[in-house]
This record gives C-alpha cells, structure tokens and sequence, in this order.
C-alpha cells in the first residue's frame, strides 16, 4: 500500500511536513499538488528534506540553521529590553558628575553584573556545543 508526503517549498527541494500513513492512503487516491509518493522501503518522517526526488533525513547543521535567525531575533530582543539599564546607568553617572547623587558601591556592582550577563549574551554562538534551536540562555541580573 503506498504512502504520502506532503512537500512545503519548490519540488526540487522542500520540507516533509506531513506523512501520510499507509492505512489511509485508499481514502486519499488521488494526489494533491505538493504531494509525492513514498518508496515503500523508505523511512521518511516530518521534517525530512525531498531533494532532487528523493528523501533524506535533516542534518544537525541544517536544524541548526534553520533555528539561527529565532535566536538572533530573541537575543536581540533581550538586548532591546534591557537598554534602560544602559540608559539608568548614564543617568546616575551623570547625577555623579554634578554631585547630584554620588554612585555607590552597589550601583557598580549592579552595573558591572549587567556587563556580564550582555556579554555571555554575546558570547552564546562561540561557546562549545552552541544549539540555537535549544539555547542555554544566561540569568537576567535581578
């Protein structure tokens, strides 16, 4: 009994987005576009890639890629949401410098804890074993 994938993307290369088991394929004798029977001795699953007429499973790299630009995205939001910090630090310093408000011990401390945290965010991709589809993301300061 044969078996259906359907193919999102170009038929000369694509994404197996879903499998149509065996046991239902009479309900579904004709094919719709997009769709490609599966060689009976093939093991093709969601996700797979279709290329140049054949099937194969997704690389670790090709997940990885495809997972890259949702981080970048996410880290950069983190970014964003965090400029205050940025922002309240040059506003102290500045009071510091008019001998508004001198900087205590604590603000560089707090300050310096923020460092840190933007750059382990920065540091993410370089570090072993980096997974952007899975990311380890480092604590927010408090």
């Amino acid at each position: 009994m044969p078996r259906f994938a359907e193919i999102e993307g170009s038929m000369d290369r694509g994404i197996v987005r879903y499998v149509l088991p065996a046991k239902l394929a009479d309900d579904y004798p004709v094919l719709v576009q997009n769709q490609v029977e599966i060689p009976l001795d093939a093991d093709v699953v969601q996700g797979d890639i279709y290329e140049a007429g054949k099937f194969r499973h997704i690389t670790t790299a090709e997940i990885q890629a495809q997972a890259r630009p949702g981080f970048d995205n996410q880290r950069n939001a983190l970014f964003a949401d965090t400029a205050w910090v940025r922002e309240r630090a040059a506003d102290l310093k500045e009071l510091d410098r008019l001998n508004v408000r001198a900087l205590t011990a604590a603000d560089i401390a707090k300050y310096k804890e923020w460092l840190i945290y933007w750059q382990a965010l920065r540091d993410m991709p370089a570090q072993p074993g980096f997974d952007p589809a899975n990311p380890a993301w480092p604590t927010q300061p408090k």
